[in-house]
């Protein structure tokens, strides 16, 4: 038997608790729209039960609402206190049993199969302050979460019958698109007793595998297993100082302390450190945060202690430092097998270091691997960071589309160009200067290129050829705005 709690106008009644002034009238909460949306056409998110009586429904434009009920109260919506109410939710839910899923954001799904003693009455005592509480049992979990978000079977045991009066648009909990909803409306079917009707093939055939098991969740024919909630669990560590520290030595001690407790609680759960978050809060009032993502997940405090280490003795604080915070995000930890007779293996938390050092060198956010920008412009590229880019992708090097590689200039060499226009493009003849002048045999071109056109300041424009000299040199010319010609470049 599973059972579901579900708190309707779930949003509504979050946004009332911050303001408990607007309860006993009409009221609703307004959808995000853009900065540029008029709010008098954003559509209604919630509304609550006198709004609902007026004649008022969730979807409507306000000043649809507003012309049938001039008295309607807009609440600003409050994610802060829609967290907290989610939470208490499910604390209720882990009050009737350990083993629980978070179905919904307004619905929670509890296994009463490993409770020991009967539940009673013990769903009908469950309250929460200022939000109704609807419940109902099943023998699956999603026929028990779809009774207990209509108030027909809130509050009773449910078979596959007793869902056949409520309305179709209940299946909007399980539907991951809109296109068997669609299909179902223009259909005309309105209740889910008109829906089960249906033969099961005949409804995966014409709606698609989804309609099927839609249709075998009504029938009580899919029983899954449940997502369980695990909250997660927070590494986080605080040590207020009691004297201001102004030194580096007893900065780096309390930090070791620090890494030691984090070291054996991630060993207990055999887990690993895959990015530090660590801050200094000064006497000041300021504070200074870094986080550095590990190159392979560390569980040893001298692994942890380098890279953090580094950033420390590159800092000069305006004041002496009163308390420190240290976090971890955690990962499973990475097994290798390590050779006993061959090369030692590489060793990550050194190639760490050596970043910590560059990047307390050079400043933050200047060591990374350069990559090509999303421009054609010459030199467009951006900065990736080393490590960290894991969900990017590596950062993969394209095929030469010439296998004479190009030795470019930096910066680019001006020089003189002999040249004659030919339908209105300058076409060169010789250089006349630099270190290869001659005269132009061959040529390949010209390439235009340009960008930023819509910007007047930023805006670019090229010409390039590949040209081959008497001399038999092969180079990259660049012709650019007011006859500016200059030497990208030799093949060689």
């Amino acid at each position: 038997m599973f059972a579901s709690l579900h708190i309707p106008d779930f949003t509504m009644a979050a946004a009332l608790r911050a303001a408990p002034g607007a309860r006993g009238h009409a009221c609703a909460v307004l959808a995000a729209g853009g900065a540029s949306a008029s709010q008098e056409k954003l559509p209604l998110l919630a509304v609550n039960l006198q709004a609902r009586d007026a004649g008022i429904r969730s979807g409507w434009p306000l000043n649809r609402a507003l012309i049938r009920c001039p008295d309607l109260r807009v609440v600003a919506r409050d994610p802060v206190a829609e967290s907290a109410l989610r939470g208490e939710l499910i604390a209720l839910g882990e009050s009737l049993g350990p083993d629980l899923e978070v179905t919904a954001p307004d619905t929670v799904t509890i296994d009463l199969s490993t409770r020991r003693g009967p539940l009673g009455d013990g769903l009908a005592a469950l309250e929460l302050e200022g939000a109704a509480i609807w419940h109902a049992r099943a023998r699956t979990p999603d026929l028990s979460h779809l009774a207990a978000k209509h108030e027909a079977t809130q509050g009773r045991i449910v078979e596959p019958c007793d869902l056949v009066s409520l309305p179709v648009e209940i299946l909007h909990s399980l539907a991951c698109g809109k296109g068997p909803m669609e299909i179902l409306n223009l259909w005309g079917i309105r209740r889910l007793g008109e829906f089960m009707a249906f033969p099961r093939q005949a409804l995966a055939e014409r709606l698609g595998p989804e309609a099927g098991h839609w249709h075998d969740v009504l029938h009580g024919k899919s029983c899954r297993l449940l997502r369980l909630h695990r909250p997660p669990e927070s590494f986080v560590q605080e040590f207020d100082c009691d004297d201001s520290i102004t030194s580096l030595e007893p900065l780096v001690f309390a930090l070791k302390r620090m890494l030691h407790t984090l070291a054996g609680r991630m060993a207990s759960r055999h887990l690993a450190a895959g990015v530090l978050h660590f801050r200094l809060d000064l006497e000041s009032g300021d504070a200074v945060e870094r986080s550095v993502r590990l190159p392979e997940p560390q569980s040893q405090v001298e692994g942890m202690l380098s890279p953090l280490q580094m950033w420390l003795e590159s800092l000069r604080l305006d004041a002496p430092v009163s308390r420190m915070r240290l976090d971890a995000g955690t990962t499973f930890a990475a097994s290798s097998q390590r050779e006993w007779f061959g090369r030692q293996m590489p060793q990550p938390e050194r190639f760490a270091e050596t970043l910590a050092k560059l990047d307390a060198l050079l400043g933050n956010g200047r060591v990374g691997i350069p990559a090509h920008g999303p421009s054609f412009a010459a030199d467009s590229c951006v900065m990736l960071p080393v490590m960290g880019a894991r969900g990017a992708g590596p950062v993969g090097t394209s095929r030469p589309e010439c296998p004479v590689p190009l030795h470019r200039f930096r910066p680019p060499r001006k020089i003189a160009v002999a040249h004659e226009m030919r339908d209105g493009t300058p076409w060169p003849m010789a250089l006349l200067n630099g270190s290869h002048p001659g005269e132009i045999i061959d040529r390949r071109g010209p390439f235009p290129m340009s960008g930023d056109w819509w910007r007047t300041e930023d805006s670019w424009e090229r010409l390039e050829w590949d040209i081959q000299l008497a001399g038999r040199h092969l180079l990259r010319l660049v012709w650019l705005r007011q006859d500016d010609w200059q030497l990208d470049g030799i093949y060689r």
